[in-house]
């Protein structure tokens, strides 16, 4: 009988053994699932945006140039797909979150805050580099998150900043920029003058021709020296763009113009 119990405990106890290591193994997998989430729904999305194509958006009357949009920035793909449940929302746009004292925010164009909002007569995700990089730069030297990108495209536009067909005036980098109340210079092609302004807290503003960051022409901002001399760049449309650091000789071969900032 004494026996009997001894081996009816044995079992027991092997069971519950068992049964913690189960659960242990249970945890650990639970744990794994945790830490790769994010990975996991990125894959979920990219395997959805595969399926879908522009003749599937043209199906469904996407604008075209959420279409062209979609086909040209890989990164934009779930704003545009978003756009048929998003673009009504008209809520009240908030960037005091994207905000660190003494930095310039990153703030992208196709922002679902308000990238499905109007400047020149498209969708400020399209149109709006402009608008998007003077407002990092002004809010970034004043602190004001009232100034967010569709509040500077709406007063761009209605001061006759934006041109059909060309997009926002290189003016506007300065003339808006100063009833903003913003000091803003041209600045010369000048390697040492650049990394001097940056260093000294001033961003700086940059008109790109044709190569890494557009074929036509786009505004991206400069806004430090990275500590092997290398500029971080803030551009409106791309995030990838923004995580890397940038040769300022590769930069300066792309670019037709330029505009140091800093606060009257």
């Amino acid at each position: 009988m004494q026996q009997t119990s001894r081996k009816s405990k044995r079992r027991r106890q092997r069971q519950i053994r068992n049964r913690c290591i189960i659960l242990f193994a249970i945890l650990l997998l639970l744990v794994a699932l945790l830490t790769h989430l994010s990975t996991i729904q990125n894959v979920i999305v990219r395997l959805g945006q595969g399926l879908v194509t522009s003749r599937t958006l043209e199906k469904e009357d996407y604008p075209q140039s959420l279409i062209d949009l979609y086909e040209r920035n890989t990164e934009a793909r779930q704003f545009v797909l978003d756009y048929k449940t998003k673009k009504d929302d008209n809520a009240a746009i908030d960037v005091s979150a994207d905000v660190n004292a003494g930095e310039i925010p990153f703030f992208l164009q196709w922002d679902e805050r308000w990238g499905y909002r109007s400047y020149g007569g498209d969708f400020l995700a399209v149109t709006g580099c402009g608008p998007t990089a003077l407002s990092m730069v002004y809010v970034g030297l004043t602190g004001d998150t009232s100034m967010n990108p569709y509040e500077v495209a709406k007063r761009a536009e209605a001061e006759g900043y934006y041109v059909k067909g060309s997009g926002s005036e290189w003016s506007m980098m300065t003339g808006l920029a100063s009833e903003l109340g913003l000091s803003a210079k041209e600045l010369g092609l000048d390697a040492d003058l650049i990394r001097k302004k940056l260093e000294e807290g001033h961003p700086i503003i940059c008109i790109m021709g044709p190569g890494d960051f557009t074929t036509t022409g786009h505004y991206i901002v400069l806004t430090t020296v990275a500590s092997d001399g290398s500029i971080e760049v803030h551009d409106p449309n791309s995030q990838k763009n923004s995580d890397r650091t940038w040769n300022l000789e590769k930069l300066m071969a792309q670019t037709k113009n330029l505009w140091v900032y800093e606060k009257k």
